[in-house]
């Protein structure tokens, strides 16, 4: 299975380098490449990842509502009960409903299909669709929500948003987009997030987050427990590892390149301050590192739309190397979350 990943990363990666754009062909490659995706995820044997026994235990229980969101809830219950299928197709509804919506947020919005494409296989896929799947299909929702926040249809935004809450619960952040607007006023003050951040955990100052919304506030208190009781000893947050200096190193190149981006991607000021955003909590939630990982993750996923617009930096005689640079990129991800991070687990 991990020769399919890399046969594809080199079909997209092709595609893309040659800058491939017949429509017709492009969508039936794109719809082809959705349907392996699905068909990856929804059948994948037990041992392939870490999440695996974990959604088979909630599959199994009879204690289920209460413990996950209630559409997880919903949706398990008419698999199993009213349809008497098996786990397995479990795992395929929330495949369908993940990779169907970041495709079609990649094709409705991204500015460069094939870079999107890239940098979705080589890490979120793996992330959410193959591993954490609820906040997979919640952050397809979360996607639409920045879109139609941009474009001020906010009837569009309000349900992405409810949907992105019902499927995860963390996606309650959504509730915050509209006070950011996509604009490049004030984003210089999001640019100082990001050193903000460090200042805060160098002093080692953390306010204590009391959120009121059931379920969410106990979450993050059994998360404080367990890492101060040495429960998740064995999950560290390091605010200077390499893929999150190269995160901060991508933003402030996308931050002072702006102005030249923007005029080929109008939506560029809203993600970028959401991207602020993500970097930000990864350091200032770092005293509780699952709960750091999963906000930034979680805001992060518009580095999906965001990076591959990197390449209108470069002038038209060098956008071969803006290409190849993206794809340099995407294979980075793709080998830290095989051989590192371990989200598909190699035997």
């Amino acid at each position: 299975m991990i020769l399919i990943l890399f046969v594809l990363f080199a079909l997209i990666s092709i595609f893309y380098i040659l800058d491939f754009k017949n429509k017709i062909v492009k969508n039936v490659i794109t719809i082809v490449l959705a349907i392996i995706l699905i068909c990856f995820a929804g059948f994948r044997a037990k041992d392939m990842d870490n999440d695996f026994y974990v959604y088979r235990d909630y599959w199994r229980t009879h204690k289920l509502l209460g413990n996950v969101e209630y559409s997880f809830y919903i949706i398990r219950e008419f698999i199993k009960n009213s349809l008497h299928l098996g786990f397995q197709y479990l795992l395929l509804t929330y495949a369908v409903l993940g990779v169907s919506l970041k495709f079609a947020a990649i094709k409705k919005f991204a500015p460069a299909l094939w870079g999107s494409l890239l940098i979705y296989l080589s890490h979120y896929f793996l992330l959410h669709e193959f591993t954490q799947i609820r906040i997979g299909v919640a952050t397809g929702f979360l996607l639409f929500s920045i879109y139609f926040i941009s474009e001020k249809q906010y009837i569009f935004y309000f349900i992405s948003a409810i949907l992105a809450i019902l499927f995860h619960q963390s996606c309650v952040l959504v509730l915050l987009f509209p006070l950011i607007k996509n604009s490049e006023k004030n984003v210089w003050l999001f640019s100082l997030l990001i050193p903000l951040g460090y200042i805060l955990y160098f002093f080692n100052t953390y306010l204590n987050i009391n959120i009121p919304i059931p379920g969410l506030q106990s979450k993050i208190e059994a998360y404080e427990d367990a890492t101060s009781s040495g429960f998740l000893k064995d999950t560290k947050t390091n605010v200077f590892n390499f893929l999150f200096l190269l995160r901060i190193f991508i933003f402030y190149v996308l931050f002072f390149y702006s102005e030249k981006i923007s005029p080929f991607f109008p939506k560029l000021y809203i993600f970028l301050k959401i991207y602020a955003l993500s970097l930000f909590s990864f350091l200032f939630l770092s005293k509780i590192p699952v709960f750091a990982f999963r906000v930034q993750e979680l805001l992060g996923i518009v580095e999906i739309i965001l990076i591959p617009t990197l390449v209108f930096i470069f002038s038209e005689k060098y956008k071969l190397f803006g290409r190849l640079t993206i794809c340099c990129i995407a294979l980075g991800l793709l080998l830290l979350d095989i051989y590192y991070v371990k989200l598909i687990i190699v035997k």
